[in-house]
């Protein structure tokens, strides 16, 4: 019986190892950041309605998933300690910050800038 012998080709060797350099990259750098709402004691403290939740995130910059998965943990925060600031799971990088100031929601966002909301008037300080 003849034995079956292959030897690769230099092509052969590329291409697998193209496929798993993909397939590490696809898993590693395609991974979705992990937000985390981060309490921060403040000296005013205030319940938002869940409308003023989704106002002060989407002024924020923050994607209608974004919202629905970290706003009542915001709204809990603002509640309880005043202020809150959303990091992202890699390094803590943060990527915004919410204080309350009497009835103002003071809002300082990379992605959107600065802005104010008071949850009587509606917003005083929009870029």
């Amino acid at each position: 019986m003849k034995t079956i012998s292959h030897k690769p080709k230099k092509s052969d060797v590329i291409v697998v190892s193209l496929l798993l350099a993909l397939m590490v990259f696809g898993a590693v750098g395609c991974a979705p950041r992990r937000m985390e709402v981060v309490p921060l004691r403040y000296q005013d403290v205030l319940e938002l309605s869940s409308d003023d939740i989704v106002r002060v995130m989407r002024q924020a910059g923050f994607s209608n998933d974004q919202i629905l998965e970290h706003g009542a943990d915001l709204h809990d925060a603002l509640a309880h300690s005043g202020a809150a600031q959303i990091t992202t799971g890699r390094g803590g990088r943060r990527v915004a910050v919410f204080a309350i100031n009497g009835d103002a929601v003071y809002i300082s966002s990379r992605m959107a800038g600065n802005s104010i909301y008071n949850v009587n008037t509606g917003w005083v300080g929009v870029p």
